[in-house]
């Protein structure tokens, strides 16, 4: 009998086993499955973020978003699943009201199968990712429609790192000759070259109208300054914070230049110096009563020792020009560097379309001049020749003339562009039309 009795236990407690191997290799089975379907959510959350990312510039990112979740097998509304695109993402996420920034999430009940057996039938499961809008390969922009949109004549030249892009639909959209020369990674034209004894390199490529025509212009449209944007300043000696009429700088005296408005704008005479602090300045040529100011802008003469780190030129006219004339034959030189995050981050120059007038922009590290940012001038012409020792430089204009250079021991220096941009928090001022996943 008790050997009867212990083959009875021996049984009940193998079934017992099985029982729980069986609930083991069920667990399993639904955790494999689980991890399985969240792999596929977090592939359809990744694939919506870098797709709504790439159409933040026209608008159509969540459409982007959504379709490309359904692509990959998660279409929102359908078996339970909710696809929820965020632009730009929401606190707490680090990069919150961001705009060039997009979040999507991917959420989804997925039922259970031996889970059922203790009580769970069903597991919510949500993923995310985060993507941003990747950086443009251009950095020449000439916006003209129609005309010469982009000329390099008379020995000048270009050498530049990134693309440039001419949108001129003209036979003479880019106009090159007299010994001049273009060398860029790509130049893409929407009319023609009209070459004479010039060397352009690479051959042009024929493209549509970009979508958008100014690639800054979702930018410029998100953080235009309020209008009227703001008061002039009062004071009327350094250190300023701002004027309601124009600052001259000259002699000795180094001036200090807070950021401000400054109506009637900031004018630097031969051997003038400054120091301006992190910030936007304002540049106006209406006074408070609305009264029009005969002299605006930002003018450089040579001679001038001037310094700014993190600082936006916001020259809103709608009369006065930046100009920079032969700048800095002087040890201290020009040195100006757009801020590296915020709102402004990689511009330093930047006049609305109402202003119309035409910049000058000339300069050289021969002689100590630096102007490291995006140069943006969306209805303006723009005379420029400048080969300064930056890490990245960006111009984007409605007409773009390249001026020869005659400084340093040679009478042909070339105006050139790089493309470092490992010092902005959000790379490139201008994005291209694709997305990169962050996180």
């Amino acid at each position: 009998m008790e050997v009867k009795s212990q083959k009875g236990q021996a049984l009940v407690f193998t079934a017992f086993g099985l029982l729980i191997l069986m609930g083991i290799m069920g667990l399993a089975i639904d955790m494999g499955h689980l991890r399985s379907v969240k792999r596929d959510m977090q592939t359809a959350a990744d694939a919506a973020a870098v797709a709504a990312a790439g159409e933040i510039d026209y608008g159509d990112w969540s459409n982007a978003g959504l379709n490309a979740s359904s692509k990959n097998g998660y279409a929102n509304g359908t078996n339970g699943v909710a696809v929820t695109i965020t632009h730009p993402p929401a606190s707490p996420d680090p990069h919150a009201g961001n705009n060039f920034y997009v979040q999507a999430s991917v959420a989804q009940t997925v039922p259970t199968y031996f889970a059922k057996i203790f009580g769970i039938p069903s597991i919510s499961m949500t993923t995310k990712a985060e993507a941003a809008e990747g950086g443009g390969t251009n950095c020449i922009f000439a916006l003209a429609p129609s005309g010469t949109g982009l000329s390099v004549v008379a020995l000048a030249a270009i050498n530049s790192a990134c693309g440039i892009v001419v949108e001129s639909s003209s036979n003479n959209a880019l106009t090159c000759g007299l010994l001049a020369a273009v060398n860029a990674s790509s130049i893409g034209i929407v009319g023609n070259v009209s070459s004479f004894i010039c060397t352009v390199n690479p051959t042009p490529v024929r493209i549509k109208v970009p979508n958008p025509a100014d690639p800054l212009a979702a930018w410029a449209a998100a953080n235009t300054p309020s209008s009227p944007p703001g008061s002039c300043g009062t004071s009327t000696a350094t250190p300023y914070f701002g004027s309601n009429s124009r600052v001259t700088v000259s002699g000795a005296t180094t001036y200090l230049f807070h950021p401000g408005t400054y109506c009637g704008g900031i004018g630097f005479n031969f051997g003038g110096k400054a120091t301006f602090l992190s910030g936007l300045y304002i540049l106006k040529s209406v006074n408070n009563a609305g009264a029009t100011i005969a002299t605006s802008g930002l003018s450089i003469d040579l001679g001038t020792t001037i310094t700014g780190t993190g600082v936006t030129f916001y020259n809103l006219g709608p009369g006065g020009a930046i100009t920079f004339l032969f700048s800095s034959f002087t040890a201290g030189g020009v040195n100006l560097t757009a801020p590296t995050s915020g709102a402004y981050e990689g511009v330093l120059f930047w006049q609305p379309s109402g202003n119309t007038n035409a910049a000058q922009i000339i300069g050289t590290s021969s002689f100590n001049t630096k102007l490291q940012g995006s140069y943006y001038f969306p209805n303006a012409t723009v005379n420029f020749a400048f080969d300064g020792a930056v890490s990245y430089n960006i111009l984007v204009a409605k007409v773009i003339n390249f001026a020869v250079l005659t400084f340093g021991s040679t009478t042909f220096n070339t105006s050139g562009f790089t493309k470092d941009y490992t010092s902005l928090a959000d790379g490139s001022p201008v994005k291209g039309q694709y997305g990169v996943l962050v996180e």
